[in-house]
């Protein structure tokens, strides 16, 4: 089990001190026994409702913009005083933007013969080389979808469809060095230049980054902090 709190668990856990008090200002061996069991029926029920309840807050509409914000790639790529700003968003120049968009275009993923056509290449393109040019909290996929006017789940959907359809997962098989890290929690606030040590955990910690490089004898392992 998880020690990271739900929000089911806190609404639960609000519900039980609710019930604690009501008990106290009414305490239940004054009641009668039909509405004893009343009550402790009546917090079954809300108990069961709140761990079966799939979505405790509401879920509306999200707000998209009707011109993405994305979308003023394709206003810089016409001038070229504007490419800086294209290469900035997309990490490439707009000539090679448009060699890449033409060397897939013609490749069956983007052609599935639904009923329901797909996005144009170039903005599934553009979408693609906006994530990968972006890492840590920028490369967030609430920030992609808002950017590029579409939702979450539609990005999470053409990601895995991808990976069925092409498997560019196998194309780590010919990576050669790895890096991963951990944050090890210190007990308290470092006295000096404490504030360095926060972490995007909301605690106090140390990066720990361990690589491992492949070389002919064998592998490297590399500890660094």
């Amino acid at each position: 089990m998880s020690g990271r709190s739900t929000l089911h668990d806190e609404v639960a856990r609000s519900y039980i001190l609710h019930a604690m008090l009501r008990d106290l200002a009414d305490p239940p061996y004054e009641l009668e026994l039909e509405e004893l069991a009343a009550r402790l029926q009546t917090h079954m029920h809300v108990l069961e409702s709140i761990r079966s309840t799939r979505y405790l807050n509401a879920r509306g509409p999200v707000p998209k913009l009707d011109t993405p914000s994305l979308s003023l790639v394709w206003e810089y790529a016409k001038d070229p005083a504007q490419h800086g700003r294209f290469l900035h968003m997309l990490r490439v120049s707009p000539h090679v933007f448009e060699v890449i968009a033409e060397l897939i275009r013609d490749h069956p993923v983007f052609h599935n013969g639904s009923n329901n056509p797909q996005a144009p290449v170039e903005q599934q393109l553009a979408i693609t080389l906006f994530r990968m040019g972006r890492f840590g909290n920028a490369a967030s996929l609430e920030d992609i979808a808002r950017e590029a006017g579409c939702s979450e789940g539609s990005k999470e959907q053409e990601k895995k469809w991808i990976d069925q359809q092409v498997g560019f997962r196998g194309l780590w098989r010919e990576g050669w060095v790895m890096y991963d890290g951990t944050i090890i929690v210190l007990y308290a606030r470092p006295g000096l230049d404490g504030d360095a040590y926060y972490t995007r955990k909301c605690n106090y910690g140390l990066n720990l980054q361990v690589s491992s490089i492949m070389s002919t004898t064998g592998s490297l392992n590399k500890l660094s902090w």
